[in-house]
């Protein structure tokens, strides 16, 4: 590491950021263009307000990622005693334990949803969302357990009572066994 090492991890963290932002807007824009073009009561179409989001967060993560690469801090290490340098050098590497930490949970916070989805398909929205919930609080930060609860069965209770009660929108059922299992759960609830 460099005597600017804080800076490189602090400046990498922000370049992995962005660079995943910069991925997801991508991929969800390519997503956007299949889909259905004017619609009969709205000209613009269905994919032109997703479109205006993700060209932002495009714009906004290339530019911090620009700005990461043509901004520098100005520091002058030569000048510090060496008793500075070694405590620099402590900070450094409690920085970089942290940085690394950041960047796994950073990559968790992005990966945790597709994988609910995912399971959501396969074994449904009431097998799955008790689960994912608790856990993606964890993941961002949430250590107190009783939080955890109430913000879970809150959540979920809002989901079935807006989408089964309010607008009866069914929600993933899963596959196979699980079908039947969610199906079970869905008339409980109605």
């Amino acid at each position: 590491m460099s005597r600017t090492g804080g800076f490189l991890v602090t400046k990498n963290k922000n370049i992995y950021e962005a660079s995943l932002w910069l991925t997801f807007g991508i991929a969800g824009f390519i997503l956007t263009l299949d889909f259905m073009g004017p619609l009969p009561n709205y000209e613009l179409g269905a994919s032109f307000w997703p479109q205006v989001v993700l060209i932002g967060i495009i714009l906004i993560s290339t530019s911090q990622i620009i700005f990461q690469f043509f901004f520098k801090p100005t520091r002058n290490y030569d000048s510090e005693s060496s008793m500075v340098r070694e405590d620099k050098k402590n900070a450094e590497t409690r920085e970089l334990q942290i940085a690394l930490k950041l960047n796994v949970r950073t990559v968790s916070i992005f990966i945790l949803p597709l994988v609910y989805v995912f399971l959501m398909h396969k074994f449904g929205f009431f097998l799955v969302t008790p689960i994912f919930l608790p856990l993606y609080m964890l993941t961002m930060g949430v250590r107190s357990f009783a939080t955890i609860a109430y913000v879970s069965v809150g959540v979920f209770a809002s989901i079935i009572f807006l989408f089964v009660y309010l607008a009866f929108t069914p929600l993933p059922q899963g596959a196979g066994f699980f079908h039947s299992l969610n199906g079970q759960f869905t008339g409980f609830f109605q």
